[in-house]
C-alpha cells in the first residue's frame, strides 16, 4: 500500500484509468540506468536515503534518481566532491525523491469520497493512528493536512502480519512525512513545500 494508491482512490471519478494505470510504473530507461550506474552502491544510496526521510519509498519513486545518488556517492569517495558540497547535494536531491513520494498529495483539497472513506474505514484504528501519530508530531494535525496519512497507517494496523513499535518507526516517519509536506503546501504553496526541510 502506498500513498499514491490510496491518493488516486479519491481521484479515481476524475482521472483517466490509463493514468492511475501509471502509478508505480518505471520506464525502461529509468531501468536501464538504475540497473547500471554503481549498482555496488545501492546499499549505500538506500542507507543515506533512509537516513534522510526516515523510510524508503517504494522502487518506481527511487528509481528515475536513485542512478545519481549513487554517481554521488562514487564521485564523493573518489575525492571530486568535498564533504560539504556533498552533504548539500545528497539533502536537494533526497528532496526530489520525498517530493515525487508525495506528488499524488498535492492537491489542495481532496475529493469528499476520502473524507467518506476516513468515517467508515478500519475504524477500530482511527483513535490510536490519530493520538500516536499527535504524540509524534506534538501536536493535533487538522484532517485536511493528515487524512491520507491516517487512512495509510490504519491499513497497515489492521493488517494482523504488522506490528508497530512502541516508539517511532518508518511508518510513523512516512506519515509525518506527509503532514509536514501538506501542512506547507496547504499554507505557503508548491514551491515552499517542495524546499521545505526533510522531516527526519
Amino acid at each position: 500500500m502506498s500513498f499514491s494508491s490510496d491518493a488516486q482512490h479519491a481521484q479515481v471519478l476524475s482521472n483517466d484509468d490509463v493514468e492511475e494505470g501509471r502509478v508505480g510504473s518505471v520506464k525502461w530507461n529509468d531501468l536501464l540506468v538504475h540497473a547500471t550506474a554503481f549498482p555496488e552502491l545501492k546499499d549505500t544510496a538506500h542507507g543515506l536515503i533512509k537516513i534522510h526521510l526516515g523510510y524508503l519509498p517504494m522502487e518506481s519513486v527511487l528509481m528515475p534518481f536513485e542512478a545519481y545518488l549513487r554517481a554521488l556517492i562514487h564521485q564523493h569517495w573518489q575525492g571530486a566532491i568535498e564533504q560539504e558540497d556533498f552533504l548539500d547535494q545528497i539533502e536537494d536531491h533526497i528532496k526530489l525523491i520525498r517530493n515525487e513520494d508525495m506528488k499524488y498529495n498535492t492537491c489542495q483539497t481532496y475529493d469528499e469520497a476520502i473524507y467518506r472513506n476516513y468515517e467508515n474505514t478500519y475504524l477500530p484504528y482511527g483513535y490510536v493512528v490519530r493520538d500516536r501519530l499527535s504524540q509524534f508530531l506534538g501536536y493535533v494535525p487538522q484532517l485536511e493536512h493528515s487524512v491520507i496519512a491516517e487512512l495509510w497507517m490504519r491499513g497497515i494496523m489492521a493488517d494482523d502480519t504488522f506490528q508497530l513499535a512502541d516508539t517511532i518507526d518508518p511508518v510513523d516517519i512516512r506519515a509525518m512525512t506527509l503532514i509536514k509536506y501538506r501542512e506547507v503546501l496547504l499554507t505557503q504553496g508548491q514551491v515552499p513545500a517542495d524546499e521545505s526541510p526533510l522531516w527526519a
